[in-house]
């Protein structure tokens, strides 16, 4: 089997490719929208990206003329065959002989290393192998390219996201030093200069030094409201008095993770507000261990969303997948540098897979 990818301006030009250079028997795998290569490819133009395969003892490339309907019959009766047994392989998972199970091919080894270096977790290696094992046999066997594309499914099945659900009210909690105030910043910035809403910002956080300077100074750029809160009711009239404004930004103060008594604190100024999107903010350099102890600790924040921030300084990203896992929440940014507003971006679970199995794009 011979297995091509084409990244293309639309299905026109796709379709025209794929029967120039695979000729009329081969059949397209898969079609999705893909940006540029690395991260900066997150704010490039989309182009569409054909996975498209044929049998080598079918290909008629070479034959100036086309085939005789009769074996061009039998050619499409073959392929429909081979996709039968795709199909059944992906509703019917049959058991595996007992001198097979333990075994694991090359392919499902070196995916195997791929996914711990990328920091997954072993139960969610285990369910993605476990998929893929299915269609690793003597009868069928995938080229590295279809592996990966399977893989990219399976993914995909796991990964959680969500567009930009524009509540009026939100928040931003976290441990110290993840990019809490950055990340308010960007998306105050995004929301008022790009989208032209009306914003205020609100900051918790008078026990950080710089904090307070450091929002300032966005205020003062952007010409955006700051109110400083020093208590609860603070915090419910300052919210009153940005009535008028269609997006309220709240900036909370970093707490130890191991710190529950503060953490309980910041909780208490949380009560009674209206509803809000609450943004767990997370570093993804964050070590697995220390994430399970941030998510479980400041879960009476009562936080319903997530956020990645630091993506440019890793280059393993499986902590993305695993903190949906593990929290069931969908993600909603990622950024990936200090520049306001432009390293941000919406979480999109296309480029995630894609990071997460090294693809280039």
């Amino acid at each position: 089997m011979k297995v091509r990818k084409f990244n293309v301006q639309d299905m026109r030009e796709g379709m025209m490719r794929v029967k120039d250079e695979l000729g009329p028997n081969a059949i397209i795998l898969e079609s999705r929208r893909v940006r540029s290569k690395g991260l900066i490819g997150f704010f490039a133009p989309s182009r569409i990206e054909l996975t498209a395969a044929v049998d080598n003892t079918a290909s008629r490339t070479h034959d100036p003329e086309p085939p005789p309907p009769r074996e061009l019959d039998k050619g499409i009766r073959e392929e429909l065959s081979d996709l039968k047994k795709i199909i059944s392989r992906l509703v019917v998972r049959e058991e595996k002989p007992a001198e097979a199970k333990g075994k694991e091919s090359e392919l499902l080894q070196r995916w195997r290393v791929h996914l711990e270096q990328q920091e997954v977790i072993p139960e969610l290696i285990h369910e993605l192998l476990e998929e893929l094992s299915s269609f690793v046999n003597e009868e069928l066997r995938l080229p590295e390219e279809v592996a990966s594309l399977f893989l990219r499914k399976s993914l995909r099945k796991r990964l959680k996201t969500m567009p930009e659900k524009g509540a009026p009210v939100q928040v931003f909690v976290g441990p110290t030093g993840v990019g809490k105030t950055t990340t308010l910043a960007k998306l105050a910035a995004r929301y008022a200069l790009y989208q032209g809403e009306k914003v205020g910002i609100i900051t918790i956080d008078h026990y950080r030094i710089g904090a307070l300077e450091q929002l300032r100074t966005y205020s003062d750029i952007t010409g955006l409201p700051l109110e400083v809160v020093m208590t609860p009711k603070d915090l419910r009239r300052a919210i009153e008095k940005f009535s008028w404004c269609q997006r309220i930004l709240i900036d909370t103060a970093g707490r130890s993770t191991l710190n529950t008594s503060h953490i309980q604190e910041l909780a208490g100024y949380l009560q009674n507000l209206p509803p809000a999107e609450i943004f767990l903010v997370n570093s993804a350099t964050t070590k697995m261990r220390d994430l399970k102890l941030i998510t479980d600790n400041f879960r009476s924040m009562n936080y319903n969303r997530l956020i990645f921030t630091k993506l440019d300084e890793t280059a393993s990203y499986g902590l993305l997948l695993n903190s949906i896992h593990y929290t069931r929440l969908p993600l909603i940014y990622l950024t990936m540098g200090q520049s306001v507003p432009d390293d941000i971006c919406v979480a999109d679970v296309d480029k995630i897979a894609a990071l997460i199995l090294g693809e280039e794009e």
